[in-house]
């Protein structure tokens, strides 16, 4: 009986570490698949387009048609606390956690395997490489049906809004 009983507290002492190892493998598995498709790079991306979108509307804001030194200040406070901000909520290491656990959570040890071993592979990094590019010129695609797509949708809008309005309101 002693030595059941210490078998059992040697098993239950020892699960959580091999857990934790376990955790500890599949966590830098994670990380390594970050790096292997450029995470950080993709936000840089972000951080870029973020940054040209805040430009965009500090210039086009209401009085910029007569700058002065004093508005030149305070559009750049302007354009300088917007990227802190930015920066403070998008950046790699304030976002790095949340997709670790996102990514841990979603896939087995097993999976990160096929999937690094995927992106290692040829047709993986070209994947990765010309992701950007199919996700812009998928927008394009869609831009580009929503002109014929807006009023129809809206006109079937209106339609059902009118066949269910009670007989009193029609």
């Amino acid at each position: 009986m002693k030595r059941w009983m210490a078998m059992l507290v040697v098993a239950m002492v020892m699960a959580p570490v091999g857990a934790r190892a376990d955790e500890a493998s599949k966590q830098a598995k994670v990380k390594e698949l970050f790096a292997v498709m450029h995470v950080d790079h993709s936000l840089d991306r972000m951080r870029s387009a973020m940054a040209q979108q805040v430009q965009a509307t500090a210039k086009n804001a209401p009085g910029t048609e007569q700058m002065t030194p004093e508005k030149t200040k305070i559009q750049q406070e302007f354009v300088d606390n917007s990227m802190k901000v930015v920066d403070q909520n998008f950046s790699w290491a304030v976002l790095e956690p949340a997709f670790l656990k996102l990514y841990s959570d979603a896939y087995s040890e097993q999976d990160l395997d096929g999937i690094l071993a995927f992106y290692k592979s040829p047709p993986g990094q070209a994947m990765l490489t010309k992701a950007p590019e199919l996700s812009s010129g998928v927008m394009e695609i869609v831009h580009s049906r929503m002109g014929g797509f807006q009023p129809k949708m809206q006109s079937l809008q209106e339609l059902y809004i009118k066949a269910m309005a009670p007989p009193a309101a029609q």
